[in-house]
């Protein structure tokens, strides 16, 4: 019995019904379902907001959260941060897993290893800031901090006064 033209057009639609339905996308696209199956599937592991265990241990300190994820509303409750080195816990050397903290007005950082404080530039609702006793070489990131109303920069070696002076016409 041969194959009628109505037949083959049958298949080749019903082919390209199946090629359709399934292999449109890209593989792993998660707004198709096609996954890859040599590949194991993603876990949803949500993203941490803060990386540093030690500005995370000052976090949930102040916040009187020991455990637990630390959302985005967590880390906007966060008005104040005080990283001292007193106990040699803090030789933060940086700063930049701070950026999320949007709403500090408050920080510290006395004792630390910080060479720089870039990231800080993004707290723009810093009003106090400490930076004593670390090893800055830099403090241009500061320019932009114009709420700042007290910034304490002593026992620095590496800044120079040119710096410091430098700093002080660039903020009100």
């Amino acid at each position: 019995m041969k194959n009628s033209p109505y037949s083959n057009m049958k298949q080749i639609l019903l082919i390209l019904a199946v090629v359709a339905l399934v292999g449109c996308g890209k593989k792993d696209d998660p707004n198709t379902g096609v996954v890859n199956p040599n590949k194991p599937s993603p876990k949803a592991v949500p993203e941490k907001l803060i990386t540093d265990p030690i500005i995370e241990k000052a976090i949930r300190e102040e916040l009187k959260k020991p455990s637990g994820e630390l959302t985005k509303a967590d880390l906007e409750k966060v008005t104040k941060l005080f990283l001292y080195s007193d106990q040699l816990s803090n030789q933060l050397t940086d700063v930049s897993a701070l950026a999320n903290l949007t709403q500090l007005t408050d920080l510290a950082f006395y004792g630390n290893q910080l060479t720089d404080v870039k990231g800080l530039e993004k707290l723009d609702q810093l009003t106090s800031l400490s930076l004593n006793n670390n090893k800055l070489t830099s403090v241009k990131a500061l320019e932009n901090l114009t709420q700042l109303k007290e910034l304490w920069l002593h026992d620095n070696p590496a800044l120079t006064k040119a710096q410091i002076d430098e700093l002080k016409k660039a903020l009100p």
